[in-house]
């Protein structure tokens, strides 16, 4: 804001300072008394609405955190086993063991996955936490060289 256009607002707001102030004190003229109206209609019965206590919500807040932590607990094990096992695998020469590195891989992210889907599936069956299991997503499972 420009200084002029700052002057011509300050200018404006003090003529219309003393105009607003003196429309305030002028005298009202009596109003008419306002028709009596019907008696108003009984109040509407608000449905009642149980609204967990502080404790319980912070119980709540801390069983949903505790499965969240556990699966990113649980993602975390599970990446380091991949890159473990990429790493095993590309120094791997022979293809027989190269073969038992990938059947163990497979039976490690059958076990992963599982594991993933008991910890949903306990999460869902207790309605405290039951939405944190559904937005958490486990981390991706395969290796390289599939």
């Amino acid at each position: 804001m420009t200084n002029s256009s700052r002057n011509i607002l300050l200018f404006v707001l003090a003529a219309a300072l003393p105009l607003s102030a003196a429309a305030q004190t002028q005298p009202q003229p009596a109003r008419a008394a306002a028709p009596v109206k019907a008696a108003a209609p009984p109040p509407v019965a608000r449905p009642v609405v149980a609204t967990p206590t502080h404790n319980q919500q912070f119980q709540h807040q801390v069983d949903r955190q505790q499965v969240v932590n556990q699966q990113n607990q649980n993602a975390v094990r599970e990446q380091l086993r991949q890159n473990n096992m990429n790493q095993q695998r590309s120094t791997a020469t022979d293809p027989a063991l190269r073969s038992q590195l990938d059947n163990a891989d497979r039976a490690q992210q059958q076990s992963y996955q599982a594991q993933q889907e008991a910890t949903v599936r306990r999460a869902q069956a207790d309605p405290r936490v039951r939405d944190a299991a559904s937005r958490t997503t486990p981390a991706s499972s395969g290796s390289a060289g599939h």
